[in-house]
Order: C-alpha cells, then structure tokens, then sequence
C-alpha cells in the first residue's frame, strides 16, 4: 500500500537526486547508501564560509530535508525552500579506498543544498562532494545586490580553492571522512558565476584587464588572475552556464582560456539569456587545449542548474523564473545532464574509458543509453585539444 501512495505522487515530489522512468541509463542514482554533514572553513582572513558534504555511508537511514531560508525574498518567492532527500543526516562514512572528490560551485543567490540533487546522485556512484555556501544569497536584496555581485566576482575561484586547501587538508586531521579523499583527483562543478570562477580555478585566469576588474580593489583578484596555476589535484572540469563570457563583462582572455589544459564538460541553453549562449560559446571556443564536450539544450535558458523548484513550495511564476525552465521538463533535463555527468566523470576521474562511449555521438546526432524515440532537443559535441 505505500508502494502506491509512492507512485502516485507527483514527479515533482521526488527528491531531486532520484530521476523519471524515461531518463537515460546513467542518469539513476548508484547502489551506496549517502551520508551527508555540515561543516565551515576559512575563505580567507575572519571569513567562513560552509560546506555540505555528501559521501558514501556505511548503512542506509531515514532520509534528510534540505530546508533553506532567503533573506527578504521578492513576491512570489518563498521565504522557506525545502528540498527533498535521500541521504542520511550526519552518517558515518563507509570504510574503503580513496574516492574522487567533487567540488560544487553554485551560482550567484543559489546556496550549497540548491544542488542536492546532483550532489546526492554522484556521492551514491562512489564520489565524495562537497558543496559551497557562498556569501551572496542577500543578492535578492535590491539594497545589496551591487555589493553582493562584487563580491562574488572577487571571490568565486578563491572560495574554491580555499574549499580545496581545507578538504586536502583534512589527511591531517581525525576528521572520519579524511580516508576517503584522494587530494589528487578532483573535478569542480560551477553553475554561472560558479563556473566563472571554476574556469580559473581550473587555470585560466581572469584578465586583469577585464572591464569590471577595474572597479574592484587594488589586489581583490591577486591569485586568480591569468597565469595562475590550477589549484592542485584538480583534473577535470564541468562548466554549467559559466558566466563571464560576453563582451560588455567578459572576464577571460583567448590567451587565459587556451592555458585550460584539463578536460572539461560544457553544459548550456541556446537560449541563455543570463550568461548569455553566444558567451558560454565564446568561452568554450577558445579553450582549445582543452579536450571538451559540449551538451546543449535547445530552447533552454539559464536555470540547468540546480534542483527544480520544490512540490511543497507555492506555485508561483517568480520561484519557477528561479528554479525552473520554460520548455524542458527540469526532472528530464536534470537526468540528462546526471547521465551526462556520470560518463564524463568516471572516465577522466576514475580511469573508465568504457564511460568515453556514452558521451561518443553517432554521426546522425543519437547517443548511447536514450529511450527510443526520446533524445530530442540536445546535441553533444567532443572537440579534441589542439
């Protein structure tokens, strides 16, 4: 009898991690039990930021919410959001050799739970992930929004890689998920202002000419700008709607971008209208030594990243601005782009070429693991590095 009420909830009312019966093979989420904690580090002097882990636990238990308040929403946000789960509140970790470690990186207003979905999906396929809360959900603030954007512009790639510096560092500590972390193999995943600062964590630093450059303080982007190396163990990259890629606020260098020497996967909408498609194709374009998928949604807008808006939420068109997409369904997009993830992943992360296969398009557009009749609307590109 609960089998039934189950299924006849509302595809909505899952929890964002769990994907529709038509979703591609890699899409479901792996076998482990996921545990998940709460902790802080240092960003820098004074400043703390949090960080939500997700890992694999070492037995199933009843499964979390990922409440979330924004302070002074506009009208038709809520004030609480509350994302549905499949892990298990501060669990223990399973014993085992060393895994992969993923930084997530959200975009400018998110928090660290508004990707859960993703988050829990790769911690049960064997990953360790660790989510950013940064600073900036004040930026639904009208009063605040031009500071709060400065300091995300500022600080996007050096709160990643203070993140990387406090998870690395972890080996030295008694901390339980320490064993579990192998320093040397790490991806970062940034949504929008998440994956401009992924770019130059990944070694394409930003131009210190850039056009809002010049409005920072003196020094406010010193070690992040172009030349700087990639922050260590970092070997791959997933750029999800990266901001920072059209002329009037474009943050790269051709020169900065042709330095991104690691593989990378490049998700987006041909219709973003925040990043902006024809910047996210500029960026990507000139990444050229970078071995590089692109996956691209058509009609999509902005908002592939992140979880769909929750079923306990009110309805409003502002929340699904937010959260939402116009044409896609968000669940199958989702598990599209965890499918995706899954493939690229494995491959570059934990040496499975086989996992090369699924992310290999045929010479008529179709891709391995999809529905008959079901791939419609996307087109996944590999360019190799020159």
């Amino acid at each position: 009898m609960i089998l039934f009420a189950c299924l006849a909830l509302p595809a909505a009312a899952r929890p964002p991690s769990l994907v529709p019966g038509d979703a591609p093979a890699l899409a479901a989420p792996g076998l482990l039990p996921v545990g998940v904690r709460e902790t802080r580090f240092a960003a820098g002097p004074g400043r703390d930021l949090g960080l939500t882990l997700f890992y694999p636990a070492a037995k199933r238990g009843s499964p979390t919410t990922y409440p979330h308040v924004t302070p002074q929403p506009p009208a038709g946000f809520p004030a609480k959001l509350v994302f549905e789960g499949i892990a298990t509140r501060d669990s223990a970790p399973a014993t085992g050799p060393k895994l992969p470690l993923i930084l997530l990186s959200h975009g400018l207003g998110r928090w660290s739970t508004a990707m859960s979905g993703m988050a829990e999906n790769l911690a049960s396929k064997g990953y360790v992930v660790a989510s950013i809360d940064h600073d900036d959900s004040g930026v639904m603030d009208p009063a605040r929004r031009l500071q709060v954007f400065g300091i995300a512009y500022a600080r996007r790639s050096a709160d990643q890689r203070a993140a990387i510096a406090f998870l690395t560092g972890l080996a030295a500590s008694q901390d339980p998920l320490a064993p579990r972390i192998d320093p040397q193999n790490i991806a970062v995943i940034g949504y929008s202002m998440g994956g401009y600062g992924a770019l130059a964590t990944g070694g394409a630093g930003h131009d210190p000419k850039a056009p809002l450059t010049a409005q920072l303080p003196k020094g406010a982007l010193d070690g992040v700008l172009e030349g700087a190396a990639p922050a260590p163990g970092v070997r791959a990259l997933v750029l999800i709607a990266p901001w920072g890629g059209l002329a009037p606020v474009r943050s790269f260098t051709p020169r900065a971008l042709a330095s991104l020497a690691m593989p990378s996967l490049w998700i987006m909408g041909d219709k973003d209208d925040v990043a902006g498609t024809a910047g996210i194709q500029w960026l990507h374009d000139h990444a050229s030594t970078s071995d590089r998928y692109l996956l691209v949604f058509a009609n999509a807008r902005h908002n592939l990243g992140g979880n769909p808006p929750p079923a306990s939420a009110p309805d409003t068109g502002r929340l699904r601005d937010a959260l939402d997409e116009p044409v896609w369904r968000k669940d199958m997009a989702d598990a599209i782009i965890f499918h995706s993830l899954t493939a690229f992943l494995d491959q570059h992360l934990k040496g499975d070429a086989a996992k090369g296969e699924w992310l290999a398009a045929a010479p008529d557009g179709t891709l391995k693991g999809f529905q008959n009749r079901w791939q419609l609307g996307i087109s996944l590109t590999h360019t190799a590095a020159q």
